[in-house]
């Protein structure tokens, strides 16, 4: 089956307007797509380990990081955008057990899901949303 592609004069945001989306890393691609979404009008939350760097990139840029279990547990979209060697052993001790019927788990790189590191369980949509560049750009482009 071809894969459908879609472009922005698809989206339709109101159809995240009401959804709670979290984004879960918040590295290159994690701050652009958080702060993208959250600008658009979305409400986003960020799962974080705390103490890193990233941690404190995400809280000067007015999140709240959760740990990473709880951002999946509180939302309807779950974004994984975590390093993908690290991916598979997040997604079976933080994340698989926190989805539920209905939920929608994304991935900007299908790595992990092809190679069967993360597999969504029934009833969760799942998702590849790739961007065209690395995350500073996707940022910048967006702020256009």
């Amino acid at each position: 089956m071809p894969a459908t592609i879609y472009y922005d004069n698809d989206a339709d945001l109101s159809l995240l307007k009401n959804k709670t989306i979290a984004i879960l890393g918040y590295g290159s691609q994690g701050h652009a797509q958080a702060q993208n979404l959250r600008d658009s009008g979305c409400n986003v939350i960020v799962g974080q380990r705390p103490g890193g760097a990233n941690y404190d990139l995400a809280v000067s840029h007015k999140f709240e990081p959760l740990p990473i279990a709880e951002a999946v547990s509180k939302a309807d979209i779950v974004n994984i955008l975590l390093p993908d060697e690290v991916q598979g052993d997040i997604y079976r001790g933080e994340i698989r057990d926190h989805l539920n019927p209905g939920n929608v788990l994304m991935c900007s790189h299908g790595f992990n899901i092809h190679f069967g590191q993360v597999e969504p369980p029934k009833g969760v949509d799942t998702l590849l949303v790739a961007p065209k560049g690395p995350g500073h750009l996707v940022r910048s482009e967006f702020e256009k």
